[in-house]
């Protein structure tokens, strides 16, 4: 009895061991076929959703920065340089042209390791994996979306063949800074097509398949470089490379690790304008476009960095604005803040602030439209108008001078008294004529700058007193494209504009800006190389500071201000916006 009963158990347990690993393989396979019926439709190849993009251009044709998801369009893996195809496998799926899809010895170390850890924390992903993924599926991270993108990666290879899977791979994989497809990268980061890319370009865009944001040349030059010293490594430890193409490489790897990446955080608050000046309707299709600005890129830098650097001294609550443009109305550079990544709003476009002194420009335009000259004299004596009494900054009076003292000194009561003497609307009207839009109050203070104006309008309306007398409107697209830059869009048509302003008027106004600088308010600027006219502004309590110069090649707007419009300390457009512009002009080297 007792042989009997100990068999019986034998049994029992056999029997319960085999139907517990047909349990278990019934559940797996059930797990797999439900799988394979919750699969995404795989008829359509790439019918995956995606925002289409918009790629700005300098004026050059380098790109300074896109939003939405950039594809670069089409590259055939033929026209790719043997050692990126390489760089991409020796770093991503060495054995892609011996397996089915599947790296099944580097999946079951990546099973083995995820079973101990209890969680999903290591992938044995094919080339042909990572298509499946990122053509059809989510990038969760569980078996049931692993076991898909298995079932979809064997369709895969069955469909097509290694070079259609590894071309369409290159052409979809994310590299970082909003970039899909080696194209778009290769253009953003080298500016070259990827048949140009040279070895160390080619390992660094393999570089970046482990982490693309991380490693973003344009994010971390060094840390891309450094992965793309390792790729080269790999690549002649397997022979893929010689000793001296390595050694070429590296060091050129090691140049590229300090090479500073055009960020859109230099052209950010330039980039937004330009997409808000974008006809109606461009931006809101379906296809990928390319927008030429008229972005000057090294007048951009140079105009980000003098504002930076003018600034580090100051209280750190204080912004400021520039604004560069060429004598055609052309925006060459726009800073809209000193730090676009912690505040995006543009205060060279939306913020509008008063322009204190540098509005009396106007009314000696208007003046001297009506006949006065640069000799007339003005009173510069205290003046009452229906009680209210205007005053000079330093509550200084000097009696009968003429307007270009007046002007150069910046005289509150000798502007009030002129612009009453030639009219207020006929001040607004030549301010209209230049191109002011903002709202302008008729009243006696106008004259003092108590409008509330935009650096962009302010400076435009000096292009044409500074320039030929012909007025214009400030504009930054030149022509709009689809993605093959061939297909255009839009194109900017020239107006043909007449000069409003007279030869003899100009004459006089430039001897009077020009006042400013030798004698006036900005004489900061009479020892430059450069000779350069302008109008330097302050408005009440020193709430805003200005100065906008002509030089022969550019006009050059500055504001300096907080945000909540609060008195500045020591800050007037006399000092801090005119040692920005002294800055741009110098390092820009402008004639």
């Amino acid at each position: 009895m007792k042989k009997f009963k100990n068999i019986s158990k034998s049994s029992i347990t056999t029997r319960y061991i085999k139907k517990t690993i047909l349990l278990g393989f019934l559940c797996i396979a059930g797990w797999v076929i439900i799988c394979f019926f919750t699969l995404p439709d795989i008829s359509q190849l790439g019918n995956k959703e995606r925002k289409p993009s918009i790629s700005v251009t300098d004026k050059n044709n380098v790109i300074i920065g896109s939003y939405g998801d950039v594809y670069g369009g089409i590259t055939n893996i033929d026209d790719v340089p043997k050692f990126l195809i390489d760089s991409i496998m020796i770093i991503e799926d060495r054995r892609f042209y011996n397996h089915l899809g599947v790296d099944f010895i580097g999946l079951l170390r990546a099973l083995i390791k995820n079973m101990q850890k209890g969680y999903v924390v290591q992938g044995a992903s094919t080339i042909t994996q990572q298509l499946a993924k990122m053509v059809f599926l989510n990038p969760e991270r569980t078996y049931t979306r692993k076991i898909k993108e298995l079932l979809i990666s064997f369709w895969l290879e069955n469909k097509f063949s290694k070079n259609q899977i590894l071309t369409m791979y290159i052409n979809r994989v994310y590299l970082g800074s909003g970039l899909y497809g080696i194209s778009s990268a290769s253009m953003r980061y080298f500016s070259k097509k990827p048949s140009q890319l040279n070895l160390s370009e080619s390992a660094i865009i393999a570089g970046l398949l482990k982490a693309p944001s991380r490693l973003s040349p344009i994010n971390n030059a060094a840390a891309s470089s450094k992965r793309g010293k390792l790729i080269v490594k790999l690549l002649l430890k397997h022979n893929k490379i010689t000793i001296l193409e390595a050694k070429n490489s590296l060091n050129n790897l090691e140049i590229l690790g300090n090479k500073k990446y055009q960020n859109i955080n230099t052209s950010g608050y330039y980039m937004d304008w330009i997409i808000s000046q974008s006809p109606i309707g461009i931006n809101r299709d379906t296809a990928d476009i390319f927008v030429k600005s008229t972005l000057d890129i090294n007048l951009q830098k140079i105009a980000v960095q003098s504002v930076i650097n003018n600034l580090q001294t100051v209280d750190d609550n204080v912004q400021a604005a520039v604004v560069v443009l060429d004598y055609n109305g052309a925006v060459k550079a726009m800073v809209g803040g000193k730090n676009w990544s912690k505040s995006q709003f543009n205060r060279a476009t939306s913020a509008k602030r008063q322009p204190g002194s540098i509005f009396k420009t106007f009314i000696y335009l208007a003046a001297i439209e009506s006949g006065y000259s640069s000799n007339d004299k003005i009173d510069d004596s205290q003046l009452n108008i229906n009680g209210w009494i205007p005053r000079n900054g330093n509550n200084k009076y000097l009696g009968l001078i003429t307007l270009k003292e007046a002007f150069a000194r910046s005289s509150n009561v000798a502007a009030v008294r002129l612009s009453e003497e030639i009219g207020r609307k006929q001040v607004i009207k030549e301010a209209r004529r230049l191109g002011i839009i903002s709202y302008i109050p008729d009243k006696p203070s106008m004259a003092l700058g108590t409008a509330s104006l935009n650096l962009l309008e302010l400076t435009g309306a000096f292009v044409a007193i500074g320039g030929e007398g012909t007025p214009v409107i400030p504009y930054g697209i030149d022509n709009i494209s689809l993605r093959d830059q061939k297909t255009n869009l839009w194109s900017r048509q020239n107006p043909d504009r007449e000069p409003i302003i007279k030869k003899e008027v100009l004459k006089e106004m430039k001897i009077l800006l020009r006042a400013v600088i030798l004698e006036g308010t900005g004489k900061k600027l009479r020892n430059i190389p450069t000779q350069v006219i302008g109008k330097t502004g302050t408005s009440q309590n020193n709430r805003d500071a200005w100065f906008i110069g002509c030089s022969k090649e550019y006009v050059v707007g500055v504001w300096v201000g907080r945000d909540d419009d609060q008195p500045m300390k020591g800050i007037s457009g006399s000092n801090v916006p005119i040692k920005i512009y002294r800055d741009i002009i110098n390092k820009g080297k402008f004639k």
